[in-house]
């Protein structure tokens, strides 16, 4: 599809990309039957077979290369192609998912990234969830010329609402969802121009340093440029910072809150 060839073509001069992947995007009704067909082995078959109804209700599935097959497949069902171009955001999103792979690939040797063990993988797996939410949104709100207006409402009424019961408490057993809020939030940022302010519920964990240098990378090229800092301060929160007590706060209807002193 035309539409697919142009994002990618406009994604790989926004963001420099320079290196051909072995991908292949296959469009269908049926992303179970679709992943099926991909499985080589009698326990890849049972995996797929066991997750039939979470691939019934999905949108989309990147399914990585394995010891017979190099390739990656983005499998995106027909929904994603209607007037809201969700395709966008969804192509984005697994795109640097691949290229952040492939890193990972030649990095470290690993040829089965479907039952991949490598170093690091805490780190890295959260990390590459923020580039790929925020290159994700970023294009796809460039894509649909959205309005500034609109974007700070979603984030505003949708994104800080909707993941409040997660990123509440005990951030790190939800380092994957604070990724995904992270990564809209800089997608927003960059995109209107400013930074967005974080939620009180987030700001009280002591997470301020791990996001400022996520914050302050989220442009490299490569997902292991400036790695080691993003890793000393990933590690320092999950280790050190979340151990902190944080501020006891009382939450009221009246959408005000009281700290205890």
């Amino acid at each position: 599809m035309s539409v697919i060839t142009n994002l990618i073509e406009t994604y790989n001069l926004v963001y420099q990309v320079e290196k051909e992947y072995p991908l292949e995007i296959i469009v269908t009704m049926d992303l179970y039957h679709e992943r099926l067909k991909l499985a080589n082995t009698k326990c890849d078959q049972a995996i797929v077979k066991a997750s039939k109804q979470e691939l019934d209700d999905s949108l989309k599935l990147l399914v990585l290369p394995d010891l017979i097959d190099p390739h990656y497949y983005l499998l995106l069902h027909e929904d994603l192609f209607d007037e809201s171009q969700q395709y966008g955001q969804a192509i984005a999103y697994e795109y640097t998912k691949v290229i952040d792979y492939a890193e990972i690939q030649e990095k470290y040797g690993v040829a089965n990234l479907r039952a991949a063990q490598f170093p690091d993988s805490a780190c890295y797996l959260f990390l590459a969830e923020v580039r790929a939410w925020f290159r994700g949104f970023n294009l796809y709100y460039n894509l649909i010329s959205a309005e500034n207006k609109a974007v700070l409402f979603s984030y505003l009424c949708g994104a800080v609402p909707e993941y409040e019961s997660l990123l509440s408490f005990d951030l790190t057993n939800h380092m994957q969802s604070l990724a995904e809020f992270y990564g809209q939030a800089l997608a927003i940022g960059a995109y209107v121009n400013f930074d967005v302010s974080l939620p009180d519920y987030l700001t009280r964990h002591h997470v301020h340093d791990l996001l400022k240098v996520v914050h302050d990378n989220i442009n490299n090229l490569s997902i292991f440029e400036n790695y080691e800092a993003i890793h000393a301060a990933y590690e320092d929160f999950v280790l050190n910072q979340s151990k902190i007590p944080e501020p006891h706060i009382h939450s009221h209807s009246c959408n005000h809150i009281h700290h205890d002193h």
